[in-house]
């Protein structure tokens, strides 16, 4: 088969070109630092690429969970923690009004409104909202956990006007459970039935016996030893274990959350390190292939300018 001149200037073109779209593309690596844009380019790095990408968004949604879970069992421990210093002064209390050597004035007026300060302030506490969601209500996050309303007046040990405050519990008995992975899950929450409204109605009891004045147990059967000082110290005392245990129970599972939390993060790293391998560029690499094939295709341009040069009208004659 005889070589024209059209042959060689076509074929010094189509290397010209193939060489020029090598470096182009080499060049795109390294100005995107990656590997490809399209899945077409390398159909096994993008699959491989994209499997770790729906991996990712997974962890990251599981993280994300973690983290919330642990802002609402820290709002909890703090507010446990706020209901057993409230808790430990009102036995405080008790245990001074139990002495026989205050007056029911005294009783009333100092220990009696103190304790009713105490059962608003833990109130409050159990009111706790993260977020606009309150912590103790079960699935109810929108509404408060515990209502205090004033109930029918009466007169106190002194005589003077004094109204009782009622306490309910407005939550439900929901357990909230949320997803650390795909084979592990947590109780997210704690019910404030459950852990706060004993200590509530103990605090109240106690707020009533101090201003009404009704002090220890009678031994007249027709007597109501419920509503006395002296069993609401015991009811106090119970109440602070049950606080204790739920507290305990919370820090529990949330030390589980911060395990389960580490270790996704150890995950992520490494399928963040595993999909740069995929898709990103080496750019030492890159530099240095993009560095030879600039040399190779200069040297086809020299080539093929002195292959086309050389041709003349005595070399196409012959």
């Amino acid at each position: 088969m005889r070589i024209t001149n059209r042959m060689m200037t076509d074929n010094a073109i189509q290397s010209m070109a193939e060489n020029l779209e090598k470096m182009n593309k080499l060049q795109d690596k390294l100005s995107s630092m990656k590997q490809f844009q399209t899945a077409s380019e390398d159909p096994v790095r993008s699959s491989a690429s994209l499997s770790l990408r729906s991996n990712l968004r997974t962890l990251e949604s599981y993280m994300t969970t973690a983290d919330s879970t642990i802002n609402w069992m820290t709002a909890s421990d703090s507010s446990f923690q706020q209901l057993e210093d409230l808790a430990t002064r009102a036995n405080t209390l008790v245990l001074r009004g139990l002495n026989d050597s205050l007056s029911g004035s005294e009783r009333a007026s100092t220990l009696g409104a103190e304790m009713q300060t105490l059962l608003t302030e833990a109130v409050d506490v159990a009111n706790t909202n993260v977020n606009g969601q309150y912590i103790f209500s079960g699935y109810l996050v929108n509404t408060k956990a515990f209502t205090l309303t004033p109930g029918v007046a009466i007169n106190d040990t002194n005589g003077n006007p004094y109204t009782p405050q009622t306490v309910a519990y407005t939550g439900d008995t929901g357990n909230m459970q949320r997803n650390l992975g795909p084979d592990q899950s947590v109780t997210l929450n704690v019910r404030g039935d459950q852990a706060i409204s004993g200590f509530l109605q103990n605090l109240k009891l106690a707020s009533d016996a101090l201003m009404s004045n009704n002090i220890h147990d009678s031994t007249d059967p027709a007597a109501d030893n419920s509503l006395t000082l002296q069993t609401a110290l015991s009811g106090l005392q119970s109440s602070l274990s049950v606080l204790d245990q739920y507290r305990t129970s919370n820090g529990a599972r949330m030390r589980q959350v911060e395990s389960a939390s580490n270790f996704l993060e150890t995950v992520n790293s490494e399928t963040k390190s595993l999909l740069s391998k995929k898709e990103d560029t080496n750019m030492a690499e890159g530099i240095a292939l993009l560095t030879n094939q600039k040399t190779t295709y200069e040297a086809v341009l020299q080539v093929s300018q002195r292959a086309i040069s050389a041709l003349s009208l005595f070399d196409y004659l012959q």
